[in-house]
């Protein structure tokens, strides 16, 4: 079976509980923390282990893994029927004493059928040992002369003297279990028995399908064996049709090898029911324990009562030589809630050597494998779905769950038939207009479980334990003499254990150095690994600072965030560019001495030498020969200066006249689209803008706009205050000419296109 899963591939399968794109399985992945490794294939990117999936859909891979078996063959040939016949024991007194042994565990009507006819036949052995025969007891007892139990009166109303000569006969042959009948159904007689094939087809049927009802059982055994059998060859019928039992029959076939079978049945209805009702734990698994600290286990239980905030996760450490336990209390069971447990439990108890834990992404997460290492703590991740490997702190659990919780406010049972039960319990009247009600949350909070958790295991502690051999694990712990690893700082295990987004791998940048949950954060130790990726770790009792280290574990310097220390940035800043540049100078400086005794100035003309020390002198070519075309003569002559104009002088005014034409001409065709002004003074300033601000000559504008301006200009004299604080202090005399020149009547000059053509 595949352990490795490209994202194609995931999506292509279908599987359960998984995305069906790429993005959002990356998404799910990153969230929580699958352990993935690069793609070889072509194309690149992840694949992930199978480990990391969702339980829904590794349980299907897994089933789809499984090899398909092949359907059993019909069948062509019945086999011989099992002859009926008792065999006789070799040994007549072996098989008295069995049946004599066999009475004993005879129960109901056919003990009461042995005990009547033992009673008779005491009675007719008296008689007979005072001389009287069997005939007359019988009609002494018929007639009801006899005192004999009621029991048996009522078992045996009338008997006979042949009965009572065979039932001596099947004491002496048999022992008294005989004596009880063989009445009902004859253990291995049935059609099911005789026939072996039904028999081996109902185990098979159960083997495949341990849920199902006996009709279906039935029905699948006339579809395999309800056959035509006179459609068959003689050599195939062999002794004939197989006859088909009935649907109680097959239920009581059905019923009775499951209690023969319990064990065998209950492993394949429900294999963890089987784990915890047969599964043999006679050996020790705390044996190899000697010392406290030597192996803790972990584990984690959604904790059975509704909190005023919905339902929690109680985690739990054990030390397996001191039955000493921890407890915490989180919403749900993820790496930072582990870390906070194992921090309670180093501080308390001290280092241990070996952490146990299951394979869950909470407890193989990249943080906590990172802790386990930075304490020298080996950690051991048990099989998936094996919790007898870790028993100690299953059984704790155990414990815990069924004891003092199930008193708490909010309790909601164990398992789904427990909530059933506490939910019918409610009156009709708090359940008849609230369809599914659950059980109401409690007005217990988190903190009050926790409070509740720590009283409980401080008790528990105390209490005397039978692994222990009936001490408590204070005194166990108490009595140890030797000295027991302890880390006496906390702020190193708050730096250690505290989660960092991301791994806690974070770039050093030029921009904003080190960014931590948008908190950015400056230091001198950093300006000279700029560009490098480093460790980051904080203490969440100082949020101000963060310690960073290099990729091989050693501590490079740490950062501060001027806006959580009160600090100014300013000088922080100012203080990392000066030691930076002071570095950058002495690593110059340094680099330039040691490049003195090489002379890379002259590295050109070294390089240059050396080419030409290599160089190969080779003959002069072949003569030259001029070639020519058409073309190449058409261009020759294109190059050569054109001959002197015979232009007639101009007198500078004319120039002036043209030049002024060729500007009205050319600005009349490209005259500016007029927008849609809000008020006459926005199109005043418009205008005047076309000739101050973008450069028109005045003589393009229309003499619509000109009659416009000047018009506005007499009926508003604001204008003469306002306009000029519209323009630059160096277009101020632009702006006064051109003033001028709008209010002067059209007639009073003539324009310079008029001149240009007088």
């Amino acid at each position: 079976m595949k352990e490795w899963y490209s994202v194609s591939e995931l999506i292509r399968m279908d599987l359960p509980g998984m995305p069906g794109t790429t993005r959002g399985i990356d998404k799910r992945a990153k969230k929580e923390e699958w352990t993935a490794r690069p793609r070889s294939g072509k194309g690149g990117g992840l694949e992930y282990h199978l480990s990391s999936l969702p339980d829904a859909a590794r349980n299907e891979l897994v089933r789809r893994a499984q090899p398909v078996l092949p359907a059993l063959p019909a069948p062509v040939a019945a086999l011989a029927p099992r002859k009926s016949t008792e065999e006789a024991p070799a040994d007549l007194a072996a098989r008295k004493a069995e049946g004599d042994a066999q009475a004993a565990f005879l129960r109901g009507a056919a003990a009461a059928r042995m005990d009547a006819k033992r009673e008779i036949l005491q009675m007719v052995e008296n008689a007979r040992r005072a001389g009287v025969s069997v005939e007359p007891v019988t009609v002494d007892y018929n007639a009801g002369r006899l005192e004999v139990s009621p029991a048996t009166r009522q078992t045996l109303p009338t008997i006979s003297p042949a009965s009572v000569r065979r039932w001596s006969r099947q004491i002496s042959g048999h022992g008294l279990a005989r004596l009880a009948g063989r009445h009902g159904h004859r253990a291995g007689t049935g059609i099911i028995d005789t026939y072996p094939q039904l028999g081996a087809a109902l185990r098979a049927f159960l083997l495949k399908y341990p849920h199902a009802q006996a009709t279906r059982a039935h029905e699948w055994l006339r579809a395999r064996y309800d056959l035509d059998w006179s459609a068959l060859p003689a050599e195939l019928a062999g002794d004939g049709p197989i006859p088909m039992p009935s649907v109680k029959t097959v239920a009581r076939w059905i019923s009775r090898w499951k209690e023969e079978h319990a064990a065998l049945y209950e492993r394949l209805r429900n294999p963890d029911e089987w784990k915890n009702r047969y599964m043999i734990g006679w050996g020790d698994a705390s044996a190899h324990i000697e010392r406290p600290n030597q192996v803790w286990e972990f584990d984690s239980t959604p904790a059975d009562v509704l909190l005023a905030d919905g339902r929690h996760s109680i985690l739990g450490v054990i030390d397996l030589y001191t039955r000493r336990v921890h407890l915490h209390v989180s919403k749900t069971s993820k790496a930072a809630a582990v870390a906070h447990l194992t921090k309670k439990a180093l501080l308390a108890w001290g280092v241990p050597d070996i952490a146990k834990t299951d394979n869950g992404q909470d407890y193989v997460s990249q943080h906590l494998n990172r802790i386990f290492q930075a304490l020298g703590i080996e950690h051991q991740v048990s099989a998936p779905f094996c919790p007898w490997q870790k028993p100690h702190i299953e059984r704790f659990f155990r414990s815990f769950s069924h004891d003092l919780i199930e008193l708490l406010p909010g309790y909601i049972g164990h398992c789904v038939a427990d909530r059933e039960a506490l939910r019918a319990r409610q009156q009709f009247s708090d359940r008849l207009f609230v369809k599914n009600r659950a059980v109401e949350f409690s007005s217990l909070s988190a903190a009050d479980l926790q409070t509740f958790c720590d009283r409980w295991a401080a008790a528990y502690e105390s209490r005397p334990h039978t692994g222990l051999g009936g001490q408590s694990p204070q005194a166990v712990i108490a009595a140890w003499p030797e000295p027991v690893r302890r880390i006496e700082d906390e702020r190193v295990l708050n730096l250690l254990l505290q989660e960092v987004p991301d791994g806690g791998w974070r770039v050093v940048t030029k921009t904003y150095g080190i960014r931590v949950e948008n908190v950015e954060y400056l230091g001198d130790d950093l300006v000279a690994h700029v560009g490098e990726r480093v460790r980051v770790l904080y203490d969440p009792e100082e949020a101000g600072l963060i310690y960073c280290l290099n990729d091989k574990d050693q501590f490079i310097g740490r950062a501060e965030c001027a806006e959580l220390t009160g600090a100014s940035r300013q000088e922080l800043a100012a203080r990392c560019k000066l030691a930076q540049q002071r570095r950058i100078q002495q690593d110059t400086r340094a680099a330039r001495r040691e490049a003195k005794a090489f002379f890379p100035e002259a590295a050109a003309e070294t390089i240059l030498q050396a080419r030409e020390g290599r160089l190969v002198v080779f003959p002069p070519g072949p003569p030259a020969e001029t070639y020519t075309t058409p073309a190449i003569e058409g261009a020759a002559q294109s190059l050569l200066p054109p001959p002197e104009p015979n232009i007639l002088p101009v007198s500078a005014e004319r120039q002036e006249a043209l030049r002024q034409a060729m500007a009205a001409r050319e600005a009349a065709e490209v005259a500016p689209e007029r927008p849609d002004f809000d008020s006459p003074w926005a199109r005043v300033r418009w205008t005047f803008a076309l000739v101050l601000n973008e450069g028109r000559p005045r003589e393009t504008l229309s003499a619509e706009d000109r009659a416009y301006v000047r018009q506005q200009y007499r009926i508003k004299p604001s204008l003469e205050r306002s306009m000029p604080g519209q323009f630059d202090t160096e277009k101020r005399e632009q702006y006064e000419e051109l003033r001028a020149w709008f209010l002067q009547e059209p007639d009073a000059e003539e324009s310079p296109s008029q001149q240009a053509v007088g």
